[in-house]
């Protein structure tokens, strides 16, 4: 039986992420409400790692005011909250049905051996690997934490100044040389300069986003 939508909240982490996260949900024909828990990377990424108790109890109020709006399922557009918060959690606890990236990352675990993660910070590649390992366990994973990429997003920098700036492709051979199968863009921010990376890129890139939409739409409709 396939489930009616009428509107899809995006949960993200700052408001720029957040609206990114709406275009990309809006061009597969939903309705699309958005939400995010900061205004900036920084705060994002302290709520994240220092004060993970807080950034629950916001994720768990928004999740709140989507429900009491009638929203029913959620596009978290943000690997580092997925990372960070137990959202199966809160997905029983509010009713919810709720898409993260962790969901396809459990499945990158058993297709390849070892994965290079590229995130916005360690709390994320943590998270990631966790993730990955308790379904995999002899998956093994490489990880980098890199908030500069997520700023240098924020700012407007071109694809190209940031893959150029930051080293991307030294970094991507030196995932190759440690033995990764594969690379995991683990921040929603780095579908930004997905396109232009995997053309230089000696690895496969992983951005989940298409993969998650790709979930809903394999047992929803739209609102007639």
């Amino acid at each position: 039986m396939r489930i009616v939508i009428k509107l899809i909240a995006v949960l993200a982490g700052t408001p720029i992420d957040t609206a990114m996260g709406v275009r990309f949900v809006e061009g597969y024909g939903f309705e699309v409400k958005g939400y995010h828990v900061s205004l900036s990377p920084e705060e994002q990424s302290l709520l994240q790692v220092v004060h993970p108790e807080k950034l629950y109890e916001i994720v768990s109020g928004l999740l709140g005011d989507m429900k009491s709006i009638g929203i029913e399922t959620v596009f978290v557009y943000c690997n580092s909250i997925s990372a960070a918060v137990d959202m199966d959690k809160l997905s029983i606890a509010h009713h919810l049905r709720i898409i993260t990236p962790l969901h396809i990352y459990v499945e990158m675990g058993l297709e390849y051996g070892c994965l290079g993660v590229l995130a916005a910070n360690n709390q994320s590649t943590h998270g990631i690997e966790r993730a990955i390992q308790e379904k995999s366990p002899l998956t093994q994973v490489i990880g980098t934490g890199m908030l500069k990429l997520v700023n240098a997003v924020e700012s407007g920098m071109s694809p190209e100044k940031i893959i150029g700036t930051y080293e991307l492709p030294s970094l991507l051979n030196f995932y190759l040389s440690a033995g990764c199968e594969a690379v995991i863009l683990g921040c929603t921010h780095f579908s930004y300069f997905y396109e232009e990376l995997k053309r230089t890129s000696p690895l496969p890139l992983i951005d989940p986003t298409v993969r998650m939409i790709e979930k809903i739409r394999e047992d929803t409709c739209l609102e007639a």
